[in-house]
């Protein structure tokens, strides 16, 4: 077997630094949908007259699509490599979000162009991304993962005020169109250019290969569980609930954060600008989870991780909220959806080994789709229904509180799923 993973975390950043910043810049591009739909919130409700249940209706399709399509694409990036599945999902992904432009006001046509935006979603999603990244890093896991997951917060960070600045300049339709295309122009040749994992590699290595060598699969390579032995145990269903939580909490905080903060007294740019700081926490505590997850105990920092936005939803319950209340509030968000896929991710591959990581990934992101799929429908109706947020916050204090509880009854590892050097 070729000898290719270092010994040291330094020595396989030293050598394959490159593709985890290229992982996160196109991981940002899934992210788009999530983080960049509140700012037009506000011009789709005015435009077409919508409530904020139909402008969420998109992302229940989207997140419906992943329910149906994640576990089989997460398959398809074990089998053909995660490179391929990348490049079409940044692709179709962004052309995707800039059709939102062209809507005319009818549930059939908005719900057609989520569908688009559904299918680019699943492409990019996370685990596609992960799974060439955990392929390369063994030692330096943790960080590596936290660099590639944290495309998102990146994505957090810079959508809300960039299209908020792009609808107030050109209006909403050319802002849709605008966010799509600079994600595009920066994302497409980093991935074409450094996104290359080590399933791809050995594809291209048993096409060289005399037609009766090319028996042992891709994964032969990777150390791990089937998916049949991963779904059999008790740990993946531990992790089926954590997802589900997260992904509903998510769902529910991020495409509806600019407009809660709006209610809460703020304007519309303040608005943003807290949704930034979001971004910019997440960024902080993906990086520095990951840093611990090589260091510390990954059940612990997740349970850690799940408590804490329990602490932001009451926070924002308060009736007047300051300034600074939900400045902390948000800060607390920020850093769960910034560190829970990097502890998620990183148990997978420690609990499961990599073999089958991107499938049994699929289906826990499949867990989390049904999760985000019902968040926002659920949020918008439970929005328009009492005229607030607060029914939502106390819905995922008890959600988040589950997934707590999952995390930290987990225990460790049964076996040591290290790369081979």
């Amino acid at each position: 077997m070729k000898q290719d993973a270092p010994l040291t975390a330094l020595g396989e950043w030293r050598r394959h630094g490159l593709l985890p910043i290229a992982a996160g810049i196109g991981y940002s591009t899934m992210a788009i949908q999530t983080y960049g739909i509140g700012p037009f919130v506000a011009p789709l409700e005015q435009t077409f007259g919508w409530s904020r249940s139909e402008v969420m209706l998109g992302l229940t399709i989207s997140n419906t699509i992943g329910v149906l399509l994640n576990f089989a694409v997460g398959v398809l990036a074990d089998r053909v490599g995660p490179r391929r599945v990348a490049l079409g999902g940044v692709v179709v992904k962004a052309g995707a979000i800039a059709m939102l432009a062209t809507a005319t006001g009818t549930m059939l046509n908005w719900s057609l162009l989520w569908l688009l935006v559904a299918f680019g979603a699943v492409l990019a999603q996370a685990n596609v991304w992960a799974s060439a990244v955990a392929s390369r890093f063994d030692k330096g896991r943790g960080l590596a993962l936290a660099v590639t997951l944290s495309g998102s917060s990146f994505c957090a960070a810079i959508v809300p005020v960039l299209a908020t600045w792009l609808i107030g300049a050109y209006g909403w339709r050319l802002a849709l169109a605008g966010v799509a295309g600079i994600w595009l122009l920066v994302a497409l040749p980093v991935v074409f250019l450094f996104f290359h994992g080590r399933q791809d590699e050995d594809r291209q290595a048993r096409k060289t290969r005399p037609a009766e060598a090319e028996a042992p699969a891709a994964l032969a390579v990777l150390p791990g569980v089937t998916i049949g032995e991963g779904l059999r145990m008790r740990a993946f269903w531990q992790l089926m609930v954590a997802a589900f939580a997260f992904a509903f909490y998510t769902m529910s905080i991020a495409p509806n954060l600019v407009p809660l903060m709006s209610e809460k007294g703020q304007t519309a740019l303040v608005a943003a600008q807290l949704a930034a700081l979001m971004g910019i926490v997440g960024i902080v505590a993906r990086i520095s989870a990951g840093f611990l997850l090589d260091h510390f105990s990954a059940t612990i920092l997740g349970t850690v991780v799940f408590t804490l936005p329990v602490i932001g939803c009451g926070l924002m319950l308060v009736d007047v909220p300051g300034y600074l209340v939900l400045a902390l509030a948000v800060a607390s968000f920020g850093i769960t959806i910034g560190a829970e896929y990097d502890v998620v991710f990183y148990l997978v591959s420690r609990h499961f080994g990599l073999k089958s990581f991107a499938s049994l990934m699929g289906a826990l992101l499949t867990s989390g789709a049904l999760g985000g799929a019902t968040a926002p429908f659920i949020a918008g109706r439970l929005h328009d229904s009492s005229g607030g947020y607060d029914q939502m916050l106390m819905v995922l204090m008890v959600l988040m509180g589950a997934g707590a509880v999952a995390i930290a009854t987990m225990g460790r590892p049964k076996h040591d799923w290290s790369l081979g050097h």
